[in-house]
């Protein structure tokens, strides 16, 4: 049994009345949820503090009006709360880890729909879930979701399959004969590499990154101050008007508030923000913000640009970012004596619960912090005060029973949230961590005013997605900016410089410094995917140079000419799998005017300052990605032929150089004639 959660048992052998009593959940020492509740709440285990959907819910409605929670379902309701209960308690059968509560939501999500579809069908147990039945189901849901979510929804019956020496009511074989989901939605190829599952979610294009980010660091460090300045002098003001009206108030009703309104505070609230609005409309205005309605409208980019700012340069995952909390940055002196900046906050993928877990960032990010930090200051006040005021009701003596579980959850809430770097506020008053909803919103219209608007050249970064069209707003969301972070830093570990290098070139060294020591703590994963997107883009490199029609030069690129005239490529049913298999041996490395196959030491860089050396070195493979750089090469060389006082050894090294870059250019396609005017013999 697993020491994290040691209320998590076996249920074979215990009796019926013991497994319904079965602990689920607990919060702190209470328990939340038991196996025979129709609802299970996941909300300690989540790590979005403000999602939606924090219960798995069983009460599941059918189309003959009947719930899954009904006696006459019981077995099939007994199924699936079993699957869900070993599937969170058993290590995943492939990866060896446990899942976390958000993955099991997941499941239960992507199960309904095969559930649904076995009571309109008459069956009553999974047990009756032939291979037959479930190519049936398969095709029933063909047109009715995306392939990505068809592909997710019909493979939990595989790991169903997958888990059946833990369960009572099993399927009875493999559910796709001799395929499997991913060949039954019409997708013959599937993202691999080294065994990994590569991710699907869409890069943000450098163009469009660009932009956000150039947007971000604008309002950080150029409008943050003024914005800051402008709601600290409306709160200001919003004080000096509350005390006058509470005055007016106790006057207007001495025997007590009788009103329309619900609540005395949401009168008060509403009569605050009348009297108080001239006054604050001329402080905008003071401040070049118009009126209330642009300062709000600022103070969500301001925090969305934090956002940004910390997403871009960390590599967090959506629910990392939302368990950030005041105090989360610090800085700490390094291995080799150089100092870092580190985030601190809890990691849930592959956890079953919430695990601390640190990443490291630039200094910018202290930047978008610490001004995070500050926006979010009233928020904290004003939840010190309704944690006051709540603790006050409750330790009082005439607190009936329910309102007193409904002020203890209350105030859990509030606790939970109080101290969390980003927050969002809603219409009644609550102050939540910075969740996907809110986020997402706030960062579409940010992209909108960055001025991210598609162009063709951003599609050729994109490749298939349904969601992005030439001349709408890049649709931008928080989950973009893991993927797009490790493929940018991969990028650099190969070499490619032109992906943001004054940030990620930089970033990847210190991360492979880093997470090659396995410092403890650190987010391991982060560095996982950056490698398996180094590996896929190296054999989008070498799918490229194997192409019959590609142009290479270099010694190593005359190898693959030679190797592809064969024709032993002709014979390949999968070239990017082939390619895959191929770099597994290989390790491209970019040298900025070639790429590097070399092993080992190799010239021992070398080849770096002298692009001479990597044309004829079998190791080295020049392609169309370097054509401008040998032309500049080219120019270089004919300017300094020119110079007067030029030594026979520096004239007999331009001209090496010279001929080297005229025959890569002509190996590369381009029609260059031969640079004579002015040459002397020797």
């Amino acid at each position: 049994m697993p020491h994290a959660n040691p209320h998590l048992v076996d249920l074979n052998g215990l009796s019926e009345n013991a497994i319904a009593n079965t602990p689920i959940t607990f919060s702190k020492d209470r328990i939340l949820s038991r196996y025979c509740d129709d609802v299970w709440d996941m909300t300690p285990y989540l790590a979005v503090k403000n999602s939606r959907s924090y219960r798995i819910r069983f009460d599941v409605k059918f189309s003959d009006g009947t719930q899954l929670i009904e006696k006459k379902h019981a077995h099939l309701l007994d199924s699936s709360k079993r699957f869900l209960y070993v599937r969170w308690r058993v290590q995943a059968p492939h990866s060896r880890q446990y899942i976390s509560a958000r993955t099991l939501m997941n499941n239960w999500r992507q199960l309904v729909p095969a559930i649904k579809w076995m009571v309109d069908k008459g069956l009553t147990s999974f047990g009756e879930l032939t291979a037959s039945n479930c190519l049936a189901y398969a095709q029933s849901q063909q047109g009715r979701l995306k392939n990505s979510t068809r592909i997710i929804n019909l493979q939990v019956l595989t790991t169903y399959f997958d888990l059946s020496e833990h369960l009572t009511d099993r399927l009875p074989e493999y559910p796709w004969f001799d395929t499997a989901p991913i060949l039954l939605t019409g997708n013959k190829h599937i993202l691999r590499a080294n065994g990994i599952r590569l991710a699907t979610t869409t890069v943000i294009p450098k163009r469009i990154l660009r932009l956000l980010t150039q947007r971000a660091l604008h309002y950080l460090e150029h409008r943050s101050e003024k914005i800051l300045e402008t709601r600290d002098e409306i709160l200001k003001i919003r004080l000096i008007e509350k005390s006058k009206l509470d005055i007016e108030h106790r006057k207007r009703y001495p025997n007590g508030f009788k009103s329309i309104y619900k609540s005395e505070e949401a009168y008060l609230g509403v009569r605050l923000s009348h009297v108080a609005s001239k006054a604050i409309n001329e402080a905008c205005a003071r401040n070049g913000l118009q009126n209330l309605a642009v300062f709000k409208n600022e103070i969500i980019m301001l925090r969305t640009a934090c956002h940004v700012v910390i997403a871009a340069f960390s590599g967090l995952r959506e629910s990392e970012f939302a368990s950030l909390e005041i105090g989360c940055l610090n800085k700490r002196e390094g291995f080799d004596g150089d100092y870092f900046f580190w985030l601190t906050g809890m990691t849930y993928k592959l956890e079953r619960t919430p695990k601390p877990a640190q990443w490291l960032v630039p200094e910018i990010v202290k930047t978008a912090v610490d001004i995070a930090t500050r926006l979010g200051q009233p928020d904290r006040i004003a939840s010190e005060q309704k944690i006051c005021a709540i603790e006050l009701v409750l330790n009082s003596t005439h607190v009936l029973e329910q309102h007193k579980n409904d002020l203890l959850a209350k105030l859990e809430e509030i606790q939970k949230h109080k101290n969390a770097l980003l927050t969002s506020s809603s219409e009644n008053g609550r102050f939540l961590a910075l969740g996907s909803a809110a986020a997402s919103l706030s960062l579409r219209k940010f992209a909108k005013e960055a001025g991210a608007i598609v162009e063709p050249s951003d599609m050729e970064e994109v490749g298939n997605s349904d969601k992005v069209h030439v001349g709408e707003v890049w649709p931008l969301s928080s989950h973009q900016f893991r993927r797009t972070f490790a493929v940018f830093v991969a990028r650099n570990l190969l070499g490619d410089l032109r992906y943001l290098r004054e940030h990620f070139k930089h970033w990847s060294i210190d991360m492979t410094l880093y997470y090659a020591r396995h410092d403890h703590g650190i987010d391991q994963t982060v560095f996982t995917e950056i490698l398996t997107e180094r590996d896929e883009l190296q054999a989008i490199i070498l799918e490229k140079w194997i192409k019959t029609d590609t142009p290479l030069s270099g010694g190593g690129g005359n190898r693959i000419v030679s190797f592809r005239n064969r024709g032993d490529v002709k014979t390949v049913s999968d070239m990017r799998e082939f390619c895959r298999k191929l770099g597994e041996d290989i390790y491209i490395r970019g040298t900025g005017h070639s790429w590097c196959m070399a092993s080992g030491n190799g010239c021992g860089g070398h080849g770096l300052y002298d692009a001479v050396r990597c044309v004829d070195c079998g190791e080295g493979v020049v392609d169309e990605t370097h054509l401008q750089v040998w032309k500049g090469i080219r120019e270089q060389q004919i300017q300094v032929l020119q110079c007067e006082d030029l030594g026979i050894s520096s004239r007999q090294r331009c001209l090496d150089h010279l001929h080297a870059s005229e025959k890569v250019l002509s190996d590369l396609g381009e029609s260059i004639a031969p640079y004579t005017s002015r040459l002397k013999s020797f």
